[in-house]
């Protein structure tokens, strides 16, 4: 798992194919408001050894398969789920549609995707 809560944390996806991508979303995060990501939220990209296990490190009470997301599109082979602590918290999950994803997840991100 990578959190994503400046411009200085994507370098750790420097020269990867997914660095421009998350570059625009968290660009976008940052330039609507003075963001604080204590308060204002983050971007998480979620890896294969995430999959099956608690969210304890974003302090979220679930496993993957169980977040509730408010939304959830695909990007680039991606989905992306965003979900909602409060009217201004929110982190934005970027999940590799992968074969490593469970079935139970991959039918939690289906079952909510927006058509």
């Amino acid at each position: 798992m990578k959190i994503f809560d400046s411009l200085a944390a994507l370098d750790q996806i420097r020269g990867s194919p997914l660095s421009p991508m998350l570059r625009g979303i968290v660009v976008r995060m940052l330039g609507h408001f003075e963001y604080d990501p204590e308060e204002d939220g983050y971007v998480v990209l979620i890896e294969e050894g995430d999959s099956d296990r608690p969210l304890a490190r974003l302090c979220l009470p679930y496993r993957l398969c169980e977040v509730p997301f408010e939304a959830v599109h695909t990007t680039e082979g991606h989905f992306c789920g965003i979900c909602l602590a409060n009217n201004q918290f929110a982190i934005t999950f970027l999940i590799p549609d992968a074969e490593w994803l469970t079935p139970d997840i991959r039918s939690h991100l289906d079952d909510l995707l927006e058509t």
